[in-house]
């Protein structure tokens, strides 16, 4: 026996050529408190009647808070950088009484899209993005349709956020390699579009500029975030005329990868080139050699963006909506000064 599949809101929005958000927004009874039209009221209460659509029950109740469910959308929880940030979100919604529902994009666009969609008409009591890359309209459709939410590492007015100053961990990290006697110096940032590799652009330019040091197009590259990011950006690096002495990376895992490469060419990290990681992973300081990087406290992030999130869904207008944490430069033994 074949089962019928259930309509969706996406199912009638698709019919009549609306957006999921609007469709919600009229089943719910707010179209006039959001200024949609008497014609697109029609059409999609006729369409909902047409297609025998039934409303989701545990959705209500998970916007009326009795389910107290939180969406969070990380961008890959492979990386190590994000487990810690889950936890502070976990820790704070068990003591508050509420479960965690997670959400992980694989750094992968379209599925950052299909998430957001989804969790627009899942009607979670809240939702928090720790996905840099999710296009700032989609999060403004997500606040427009009354569901509160809070942002992850990176700055949208209106929106409350938590993120690490990554202009200044880069400045940090780029001043101490210019200390240590390099000129030529390579930035292997992140994904071109995410604003945190925007971030370290801005601090690593910053410092060679204020050092009165030479900036080079050709040493610095967006990459994908991973070990095998890293890894091709260092080969490349290794392979040009004047290789640089020192390279700066986006993450540590994108330094994992730099440090399989910069082997890979009969070279020693320290001796013969210096690196320098972000994030400080618990795999950092166990690395052959322990890795130089930028700490950021990735566990009060999560905790932090959850406590904005509570005030939210308590209906609190939280003034003080972007919280801004101090990353700290640790130096283990991947750099070597340059003589």
């Amino acid at each position: 026996m074949a089962f019928k599949k259930k309509v969706s809101l996406k199912d009638i929005a698709q019919a009549v050529g609306v957006s999921s958000a609007l469709v919600s927004m009229v089943l719910n009874g707010k179209a006039k408190q959001y200024g949609i039209g008497e014609e697109a009221t029609r059409k999609v209460l006729a369409k909902a009647k047409e297609l025998n659509y039934q409303p989701n029950i545990m959705a209500r109740g998970l916007r009326s808070g009795r389910s107290r469910l939180l969406g969070l959308v990380v961008a890959d929880i492979s990386n190590p950088f994000f487990p810690e940030i889950v936890h502070g979100v976990e820790d704070l919604a068990f003591e508050f009484g509420y479960s965690v529902s997670l959400w992980n994009t694989r750094e992968d666009i379209e599925r950052e899209k299909q998430y957001v969609e989804t969790l627009k008409v899942s009607e979670v009591n809240g939702i928090i993005l720790g996905s840099s890359r999710i296009k700032e309209e989609r999060i403004r459709e997500v606040t427009e349709n009354d569901i509160p939410c809070v942002i992850i590492n990176r700055i949208i007015e209106g929106i409350p956020s938590v993120f690490a100053d990554y202009e200044n961990g880069a400045y940090q990290a780029t001043k101490y390699l210019v200390n240590l006697g390099h000129e030529r110096i390579a930035l292997i940032n992140g994904p071109a579009n995410a604003q945190p590799s925007l971030w370290r652009e801005k601090g690593f330019l910053r410092a060679l500029k204020e050092l009165g040091k030479e900036i080079e197009e050709s040493l610095l590259s967006f990459n994908f975030p991973n070990v095998e990011g890293g890894y091709v950006a260092t080969l490349k690096l290794l392979s040009i005329d004047n290789p640089p002495t020192a390279i700066f990376a986006y993450n540590d895992l994108v330094a994992l990868g730099a440090m399989k490469a910069i082997r890979e060419k009969n070279m020693l990290v320290s001796k013969d080139i210096s690196l320098v990681g972000y994030d400080d992973i618990f795999l950092s300081a166990y690395l052959d050699p322990p890795l130089t990087t930028v700490s950021q406290p990735k566990y009060m992030m999560g905790k932090l963006a959850a406590d904005l999130l509570f005030r939210l869904i308590n209906g609190e207008k939280v003034k003080n909506n972007q919280i801004s944490l101090k990353p700290e430069l640790i130096i283990r033994s991947s750099c070597g000064v340059r003589v």
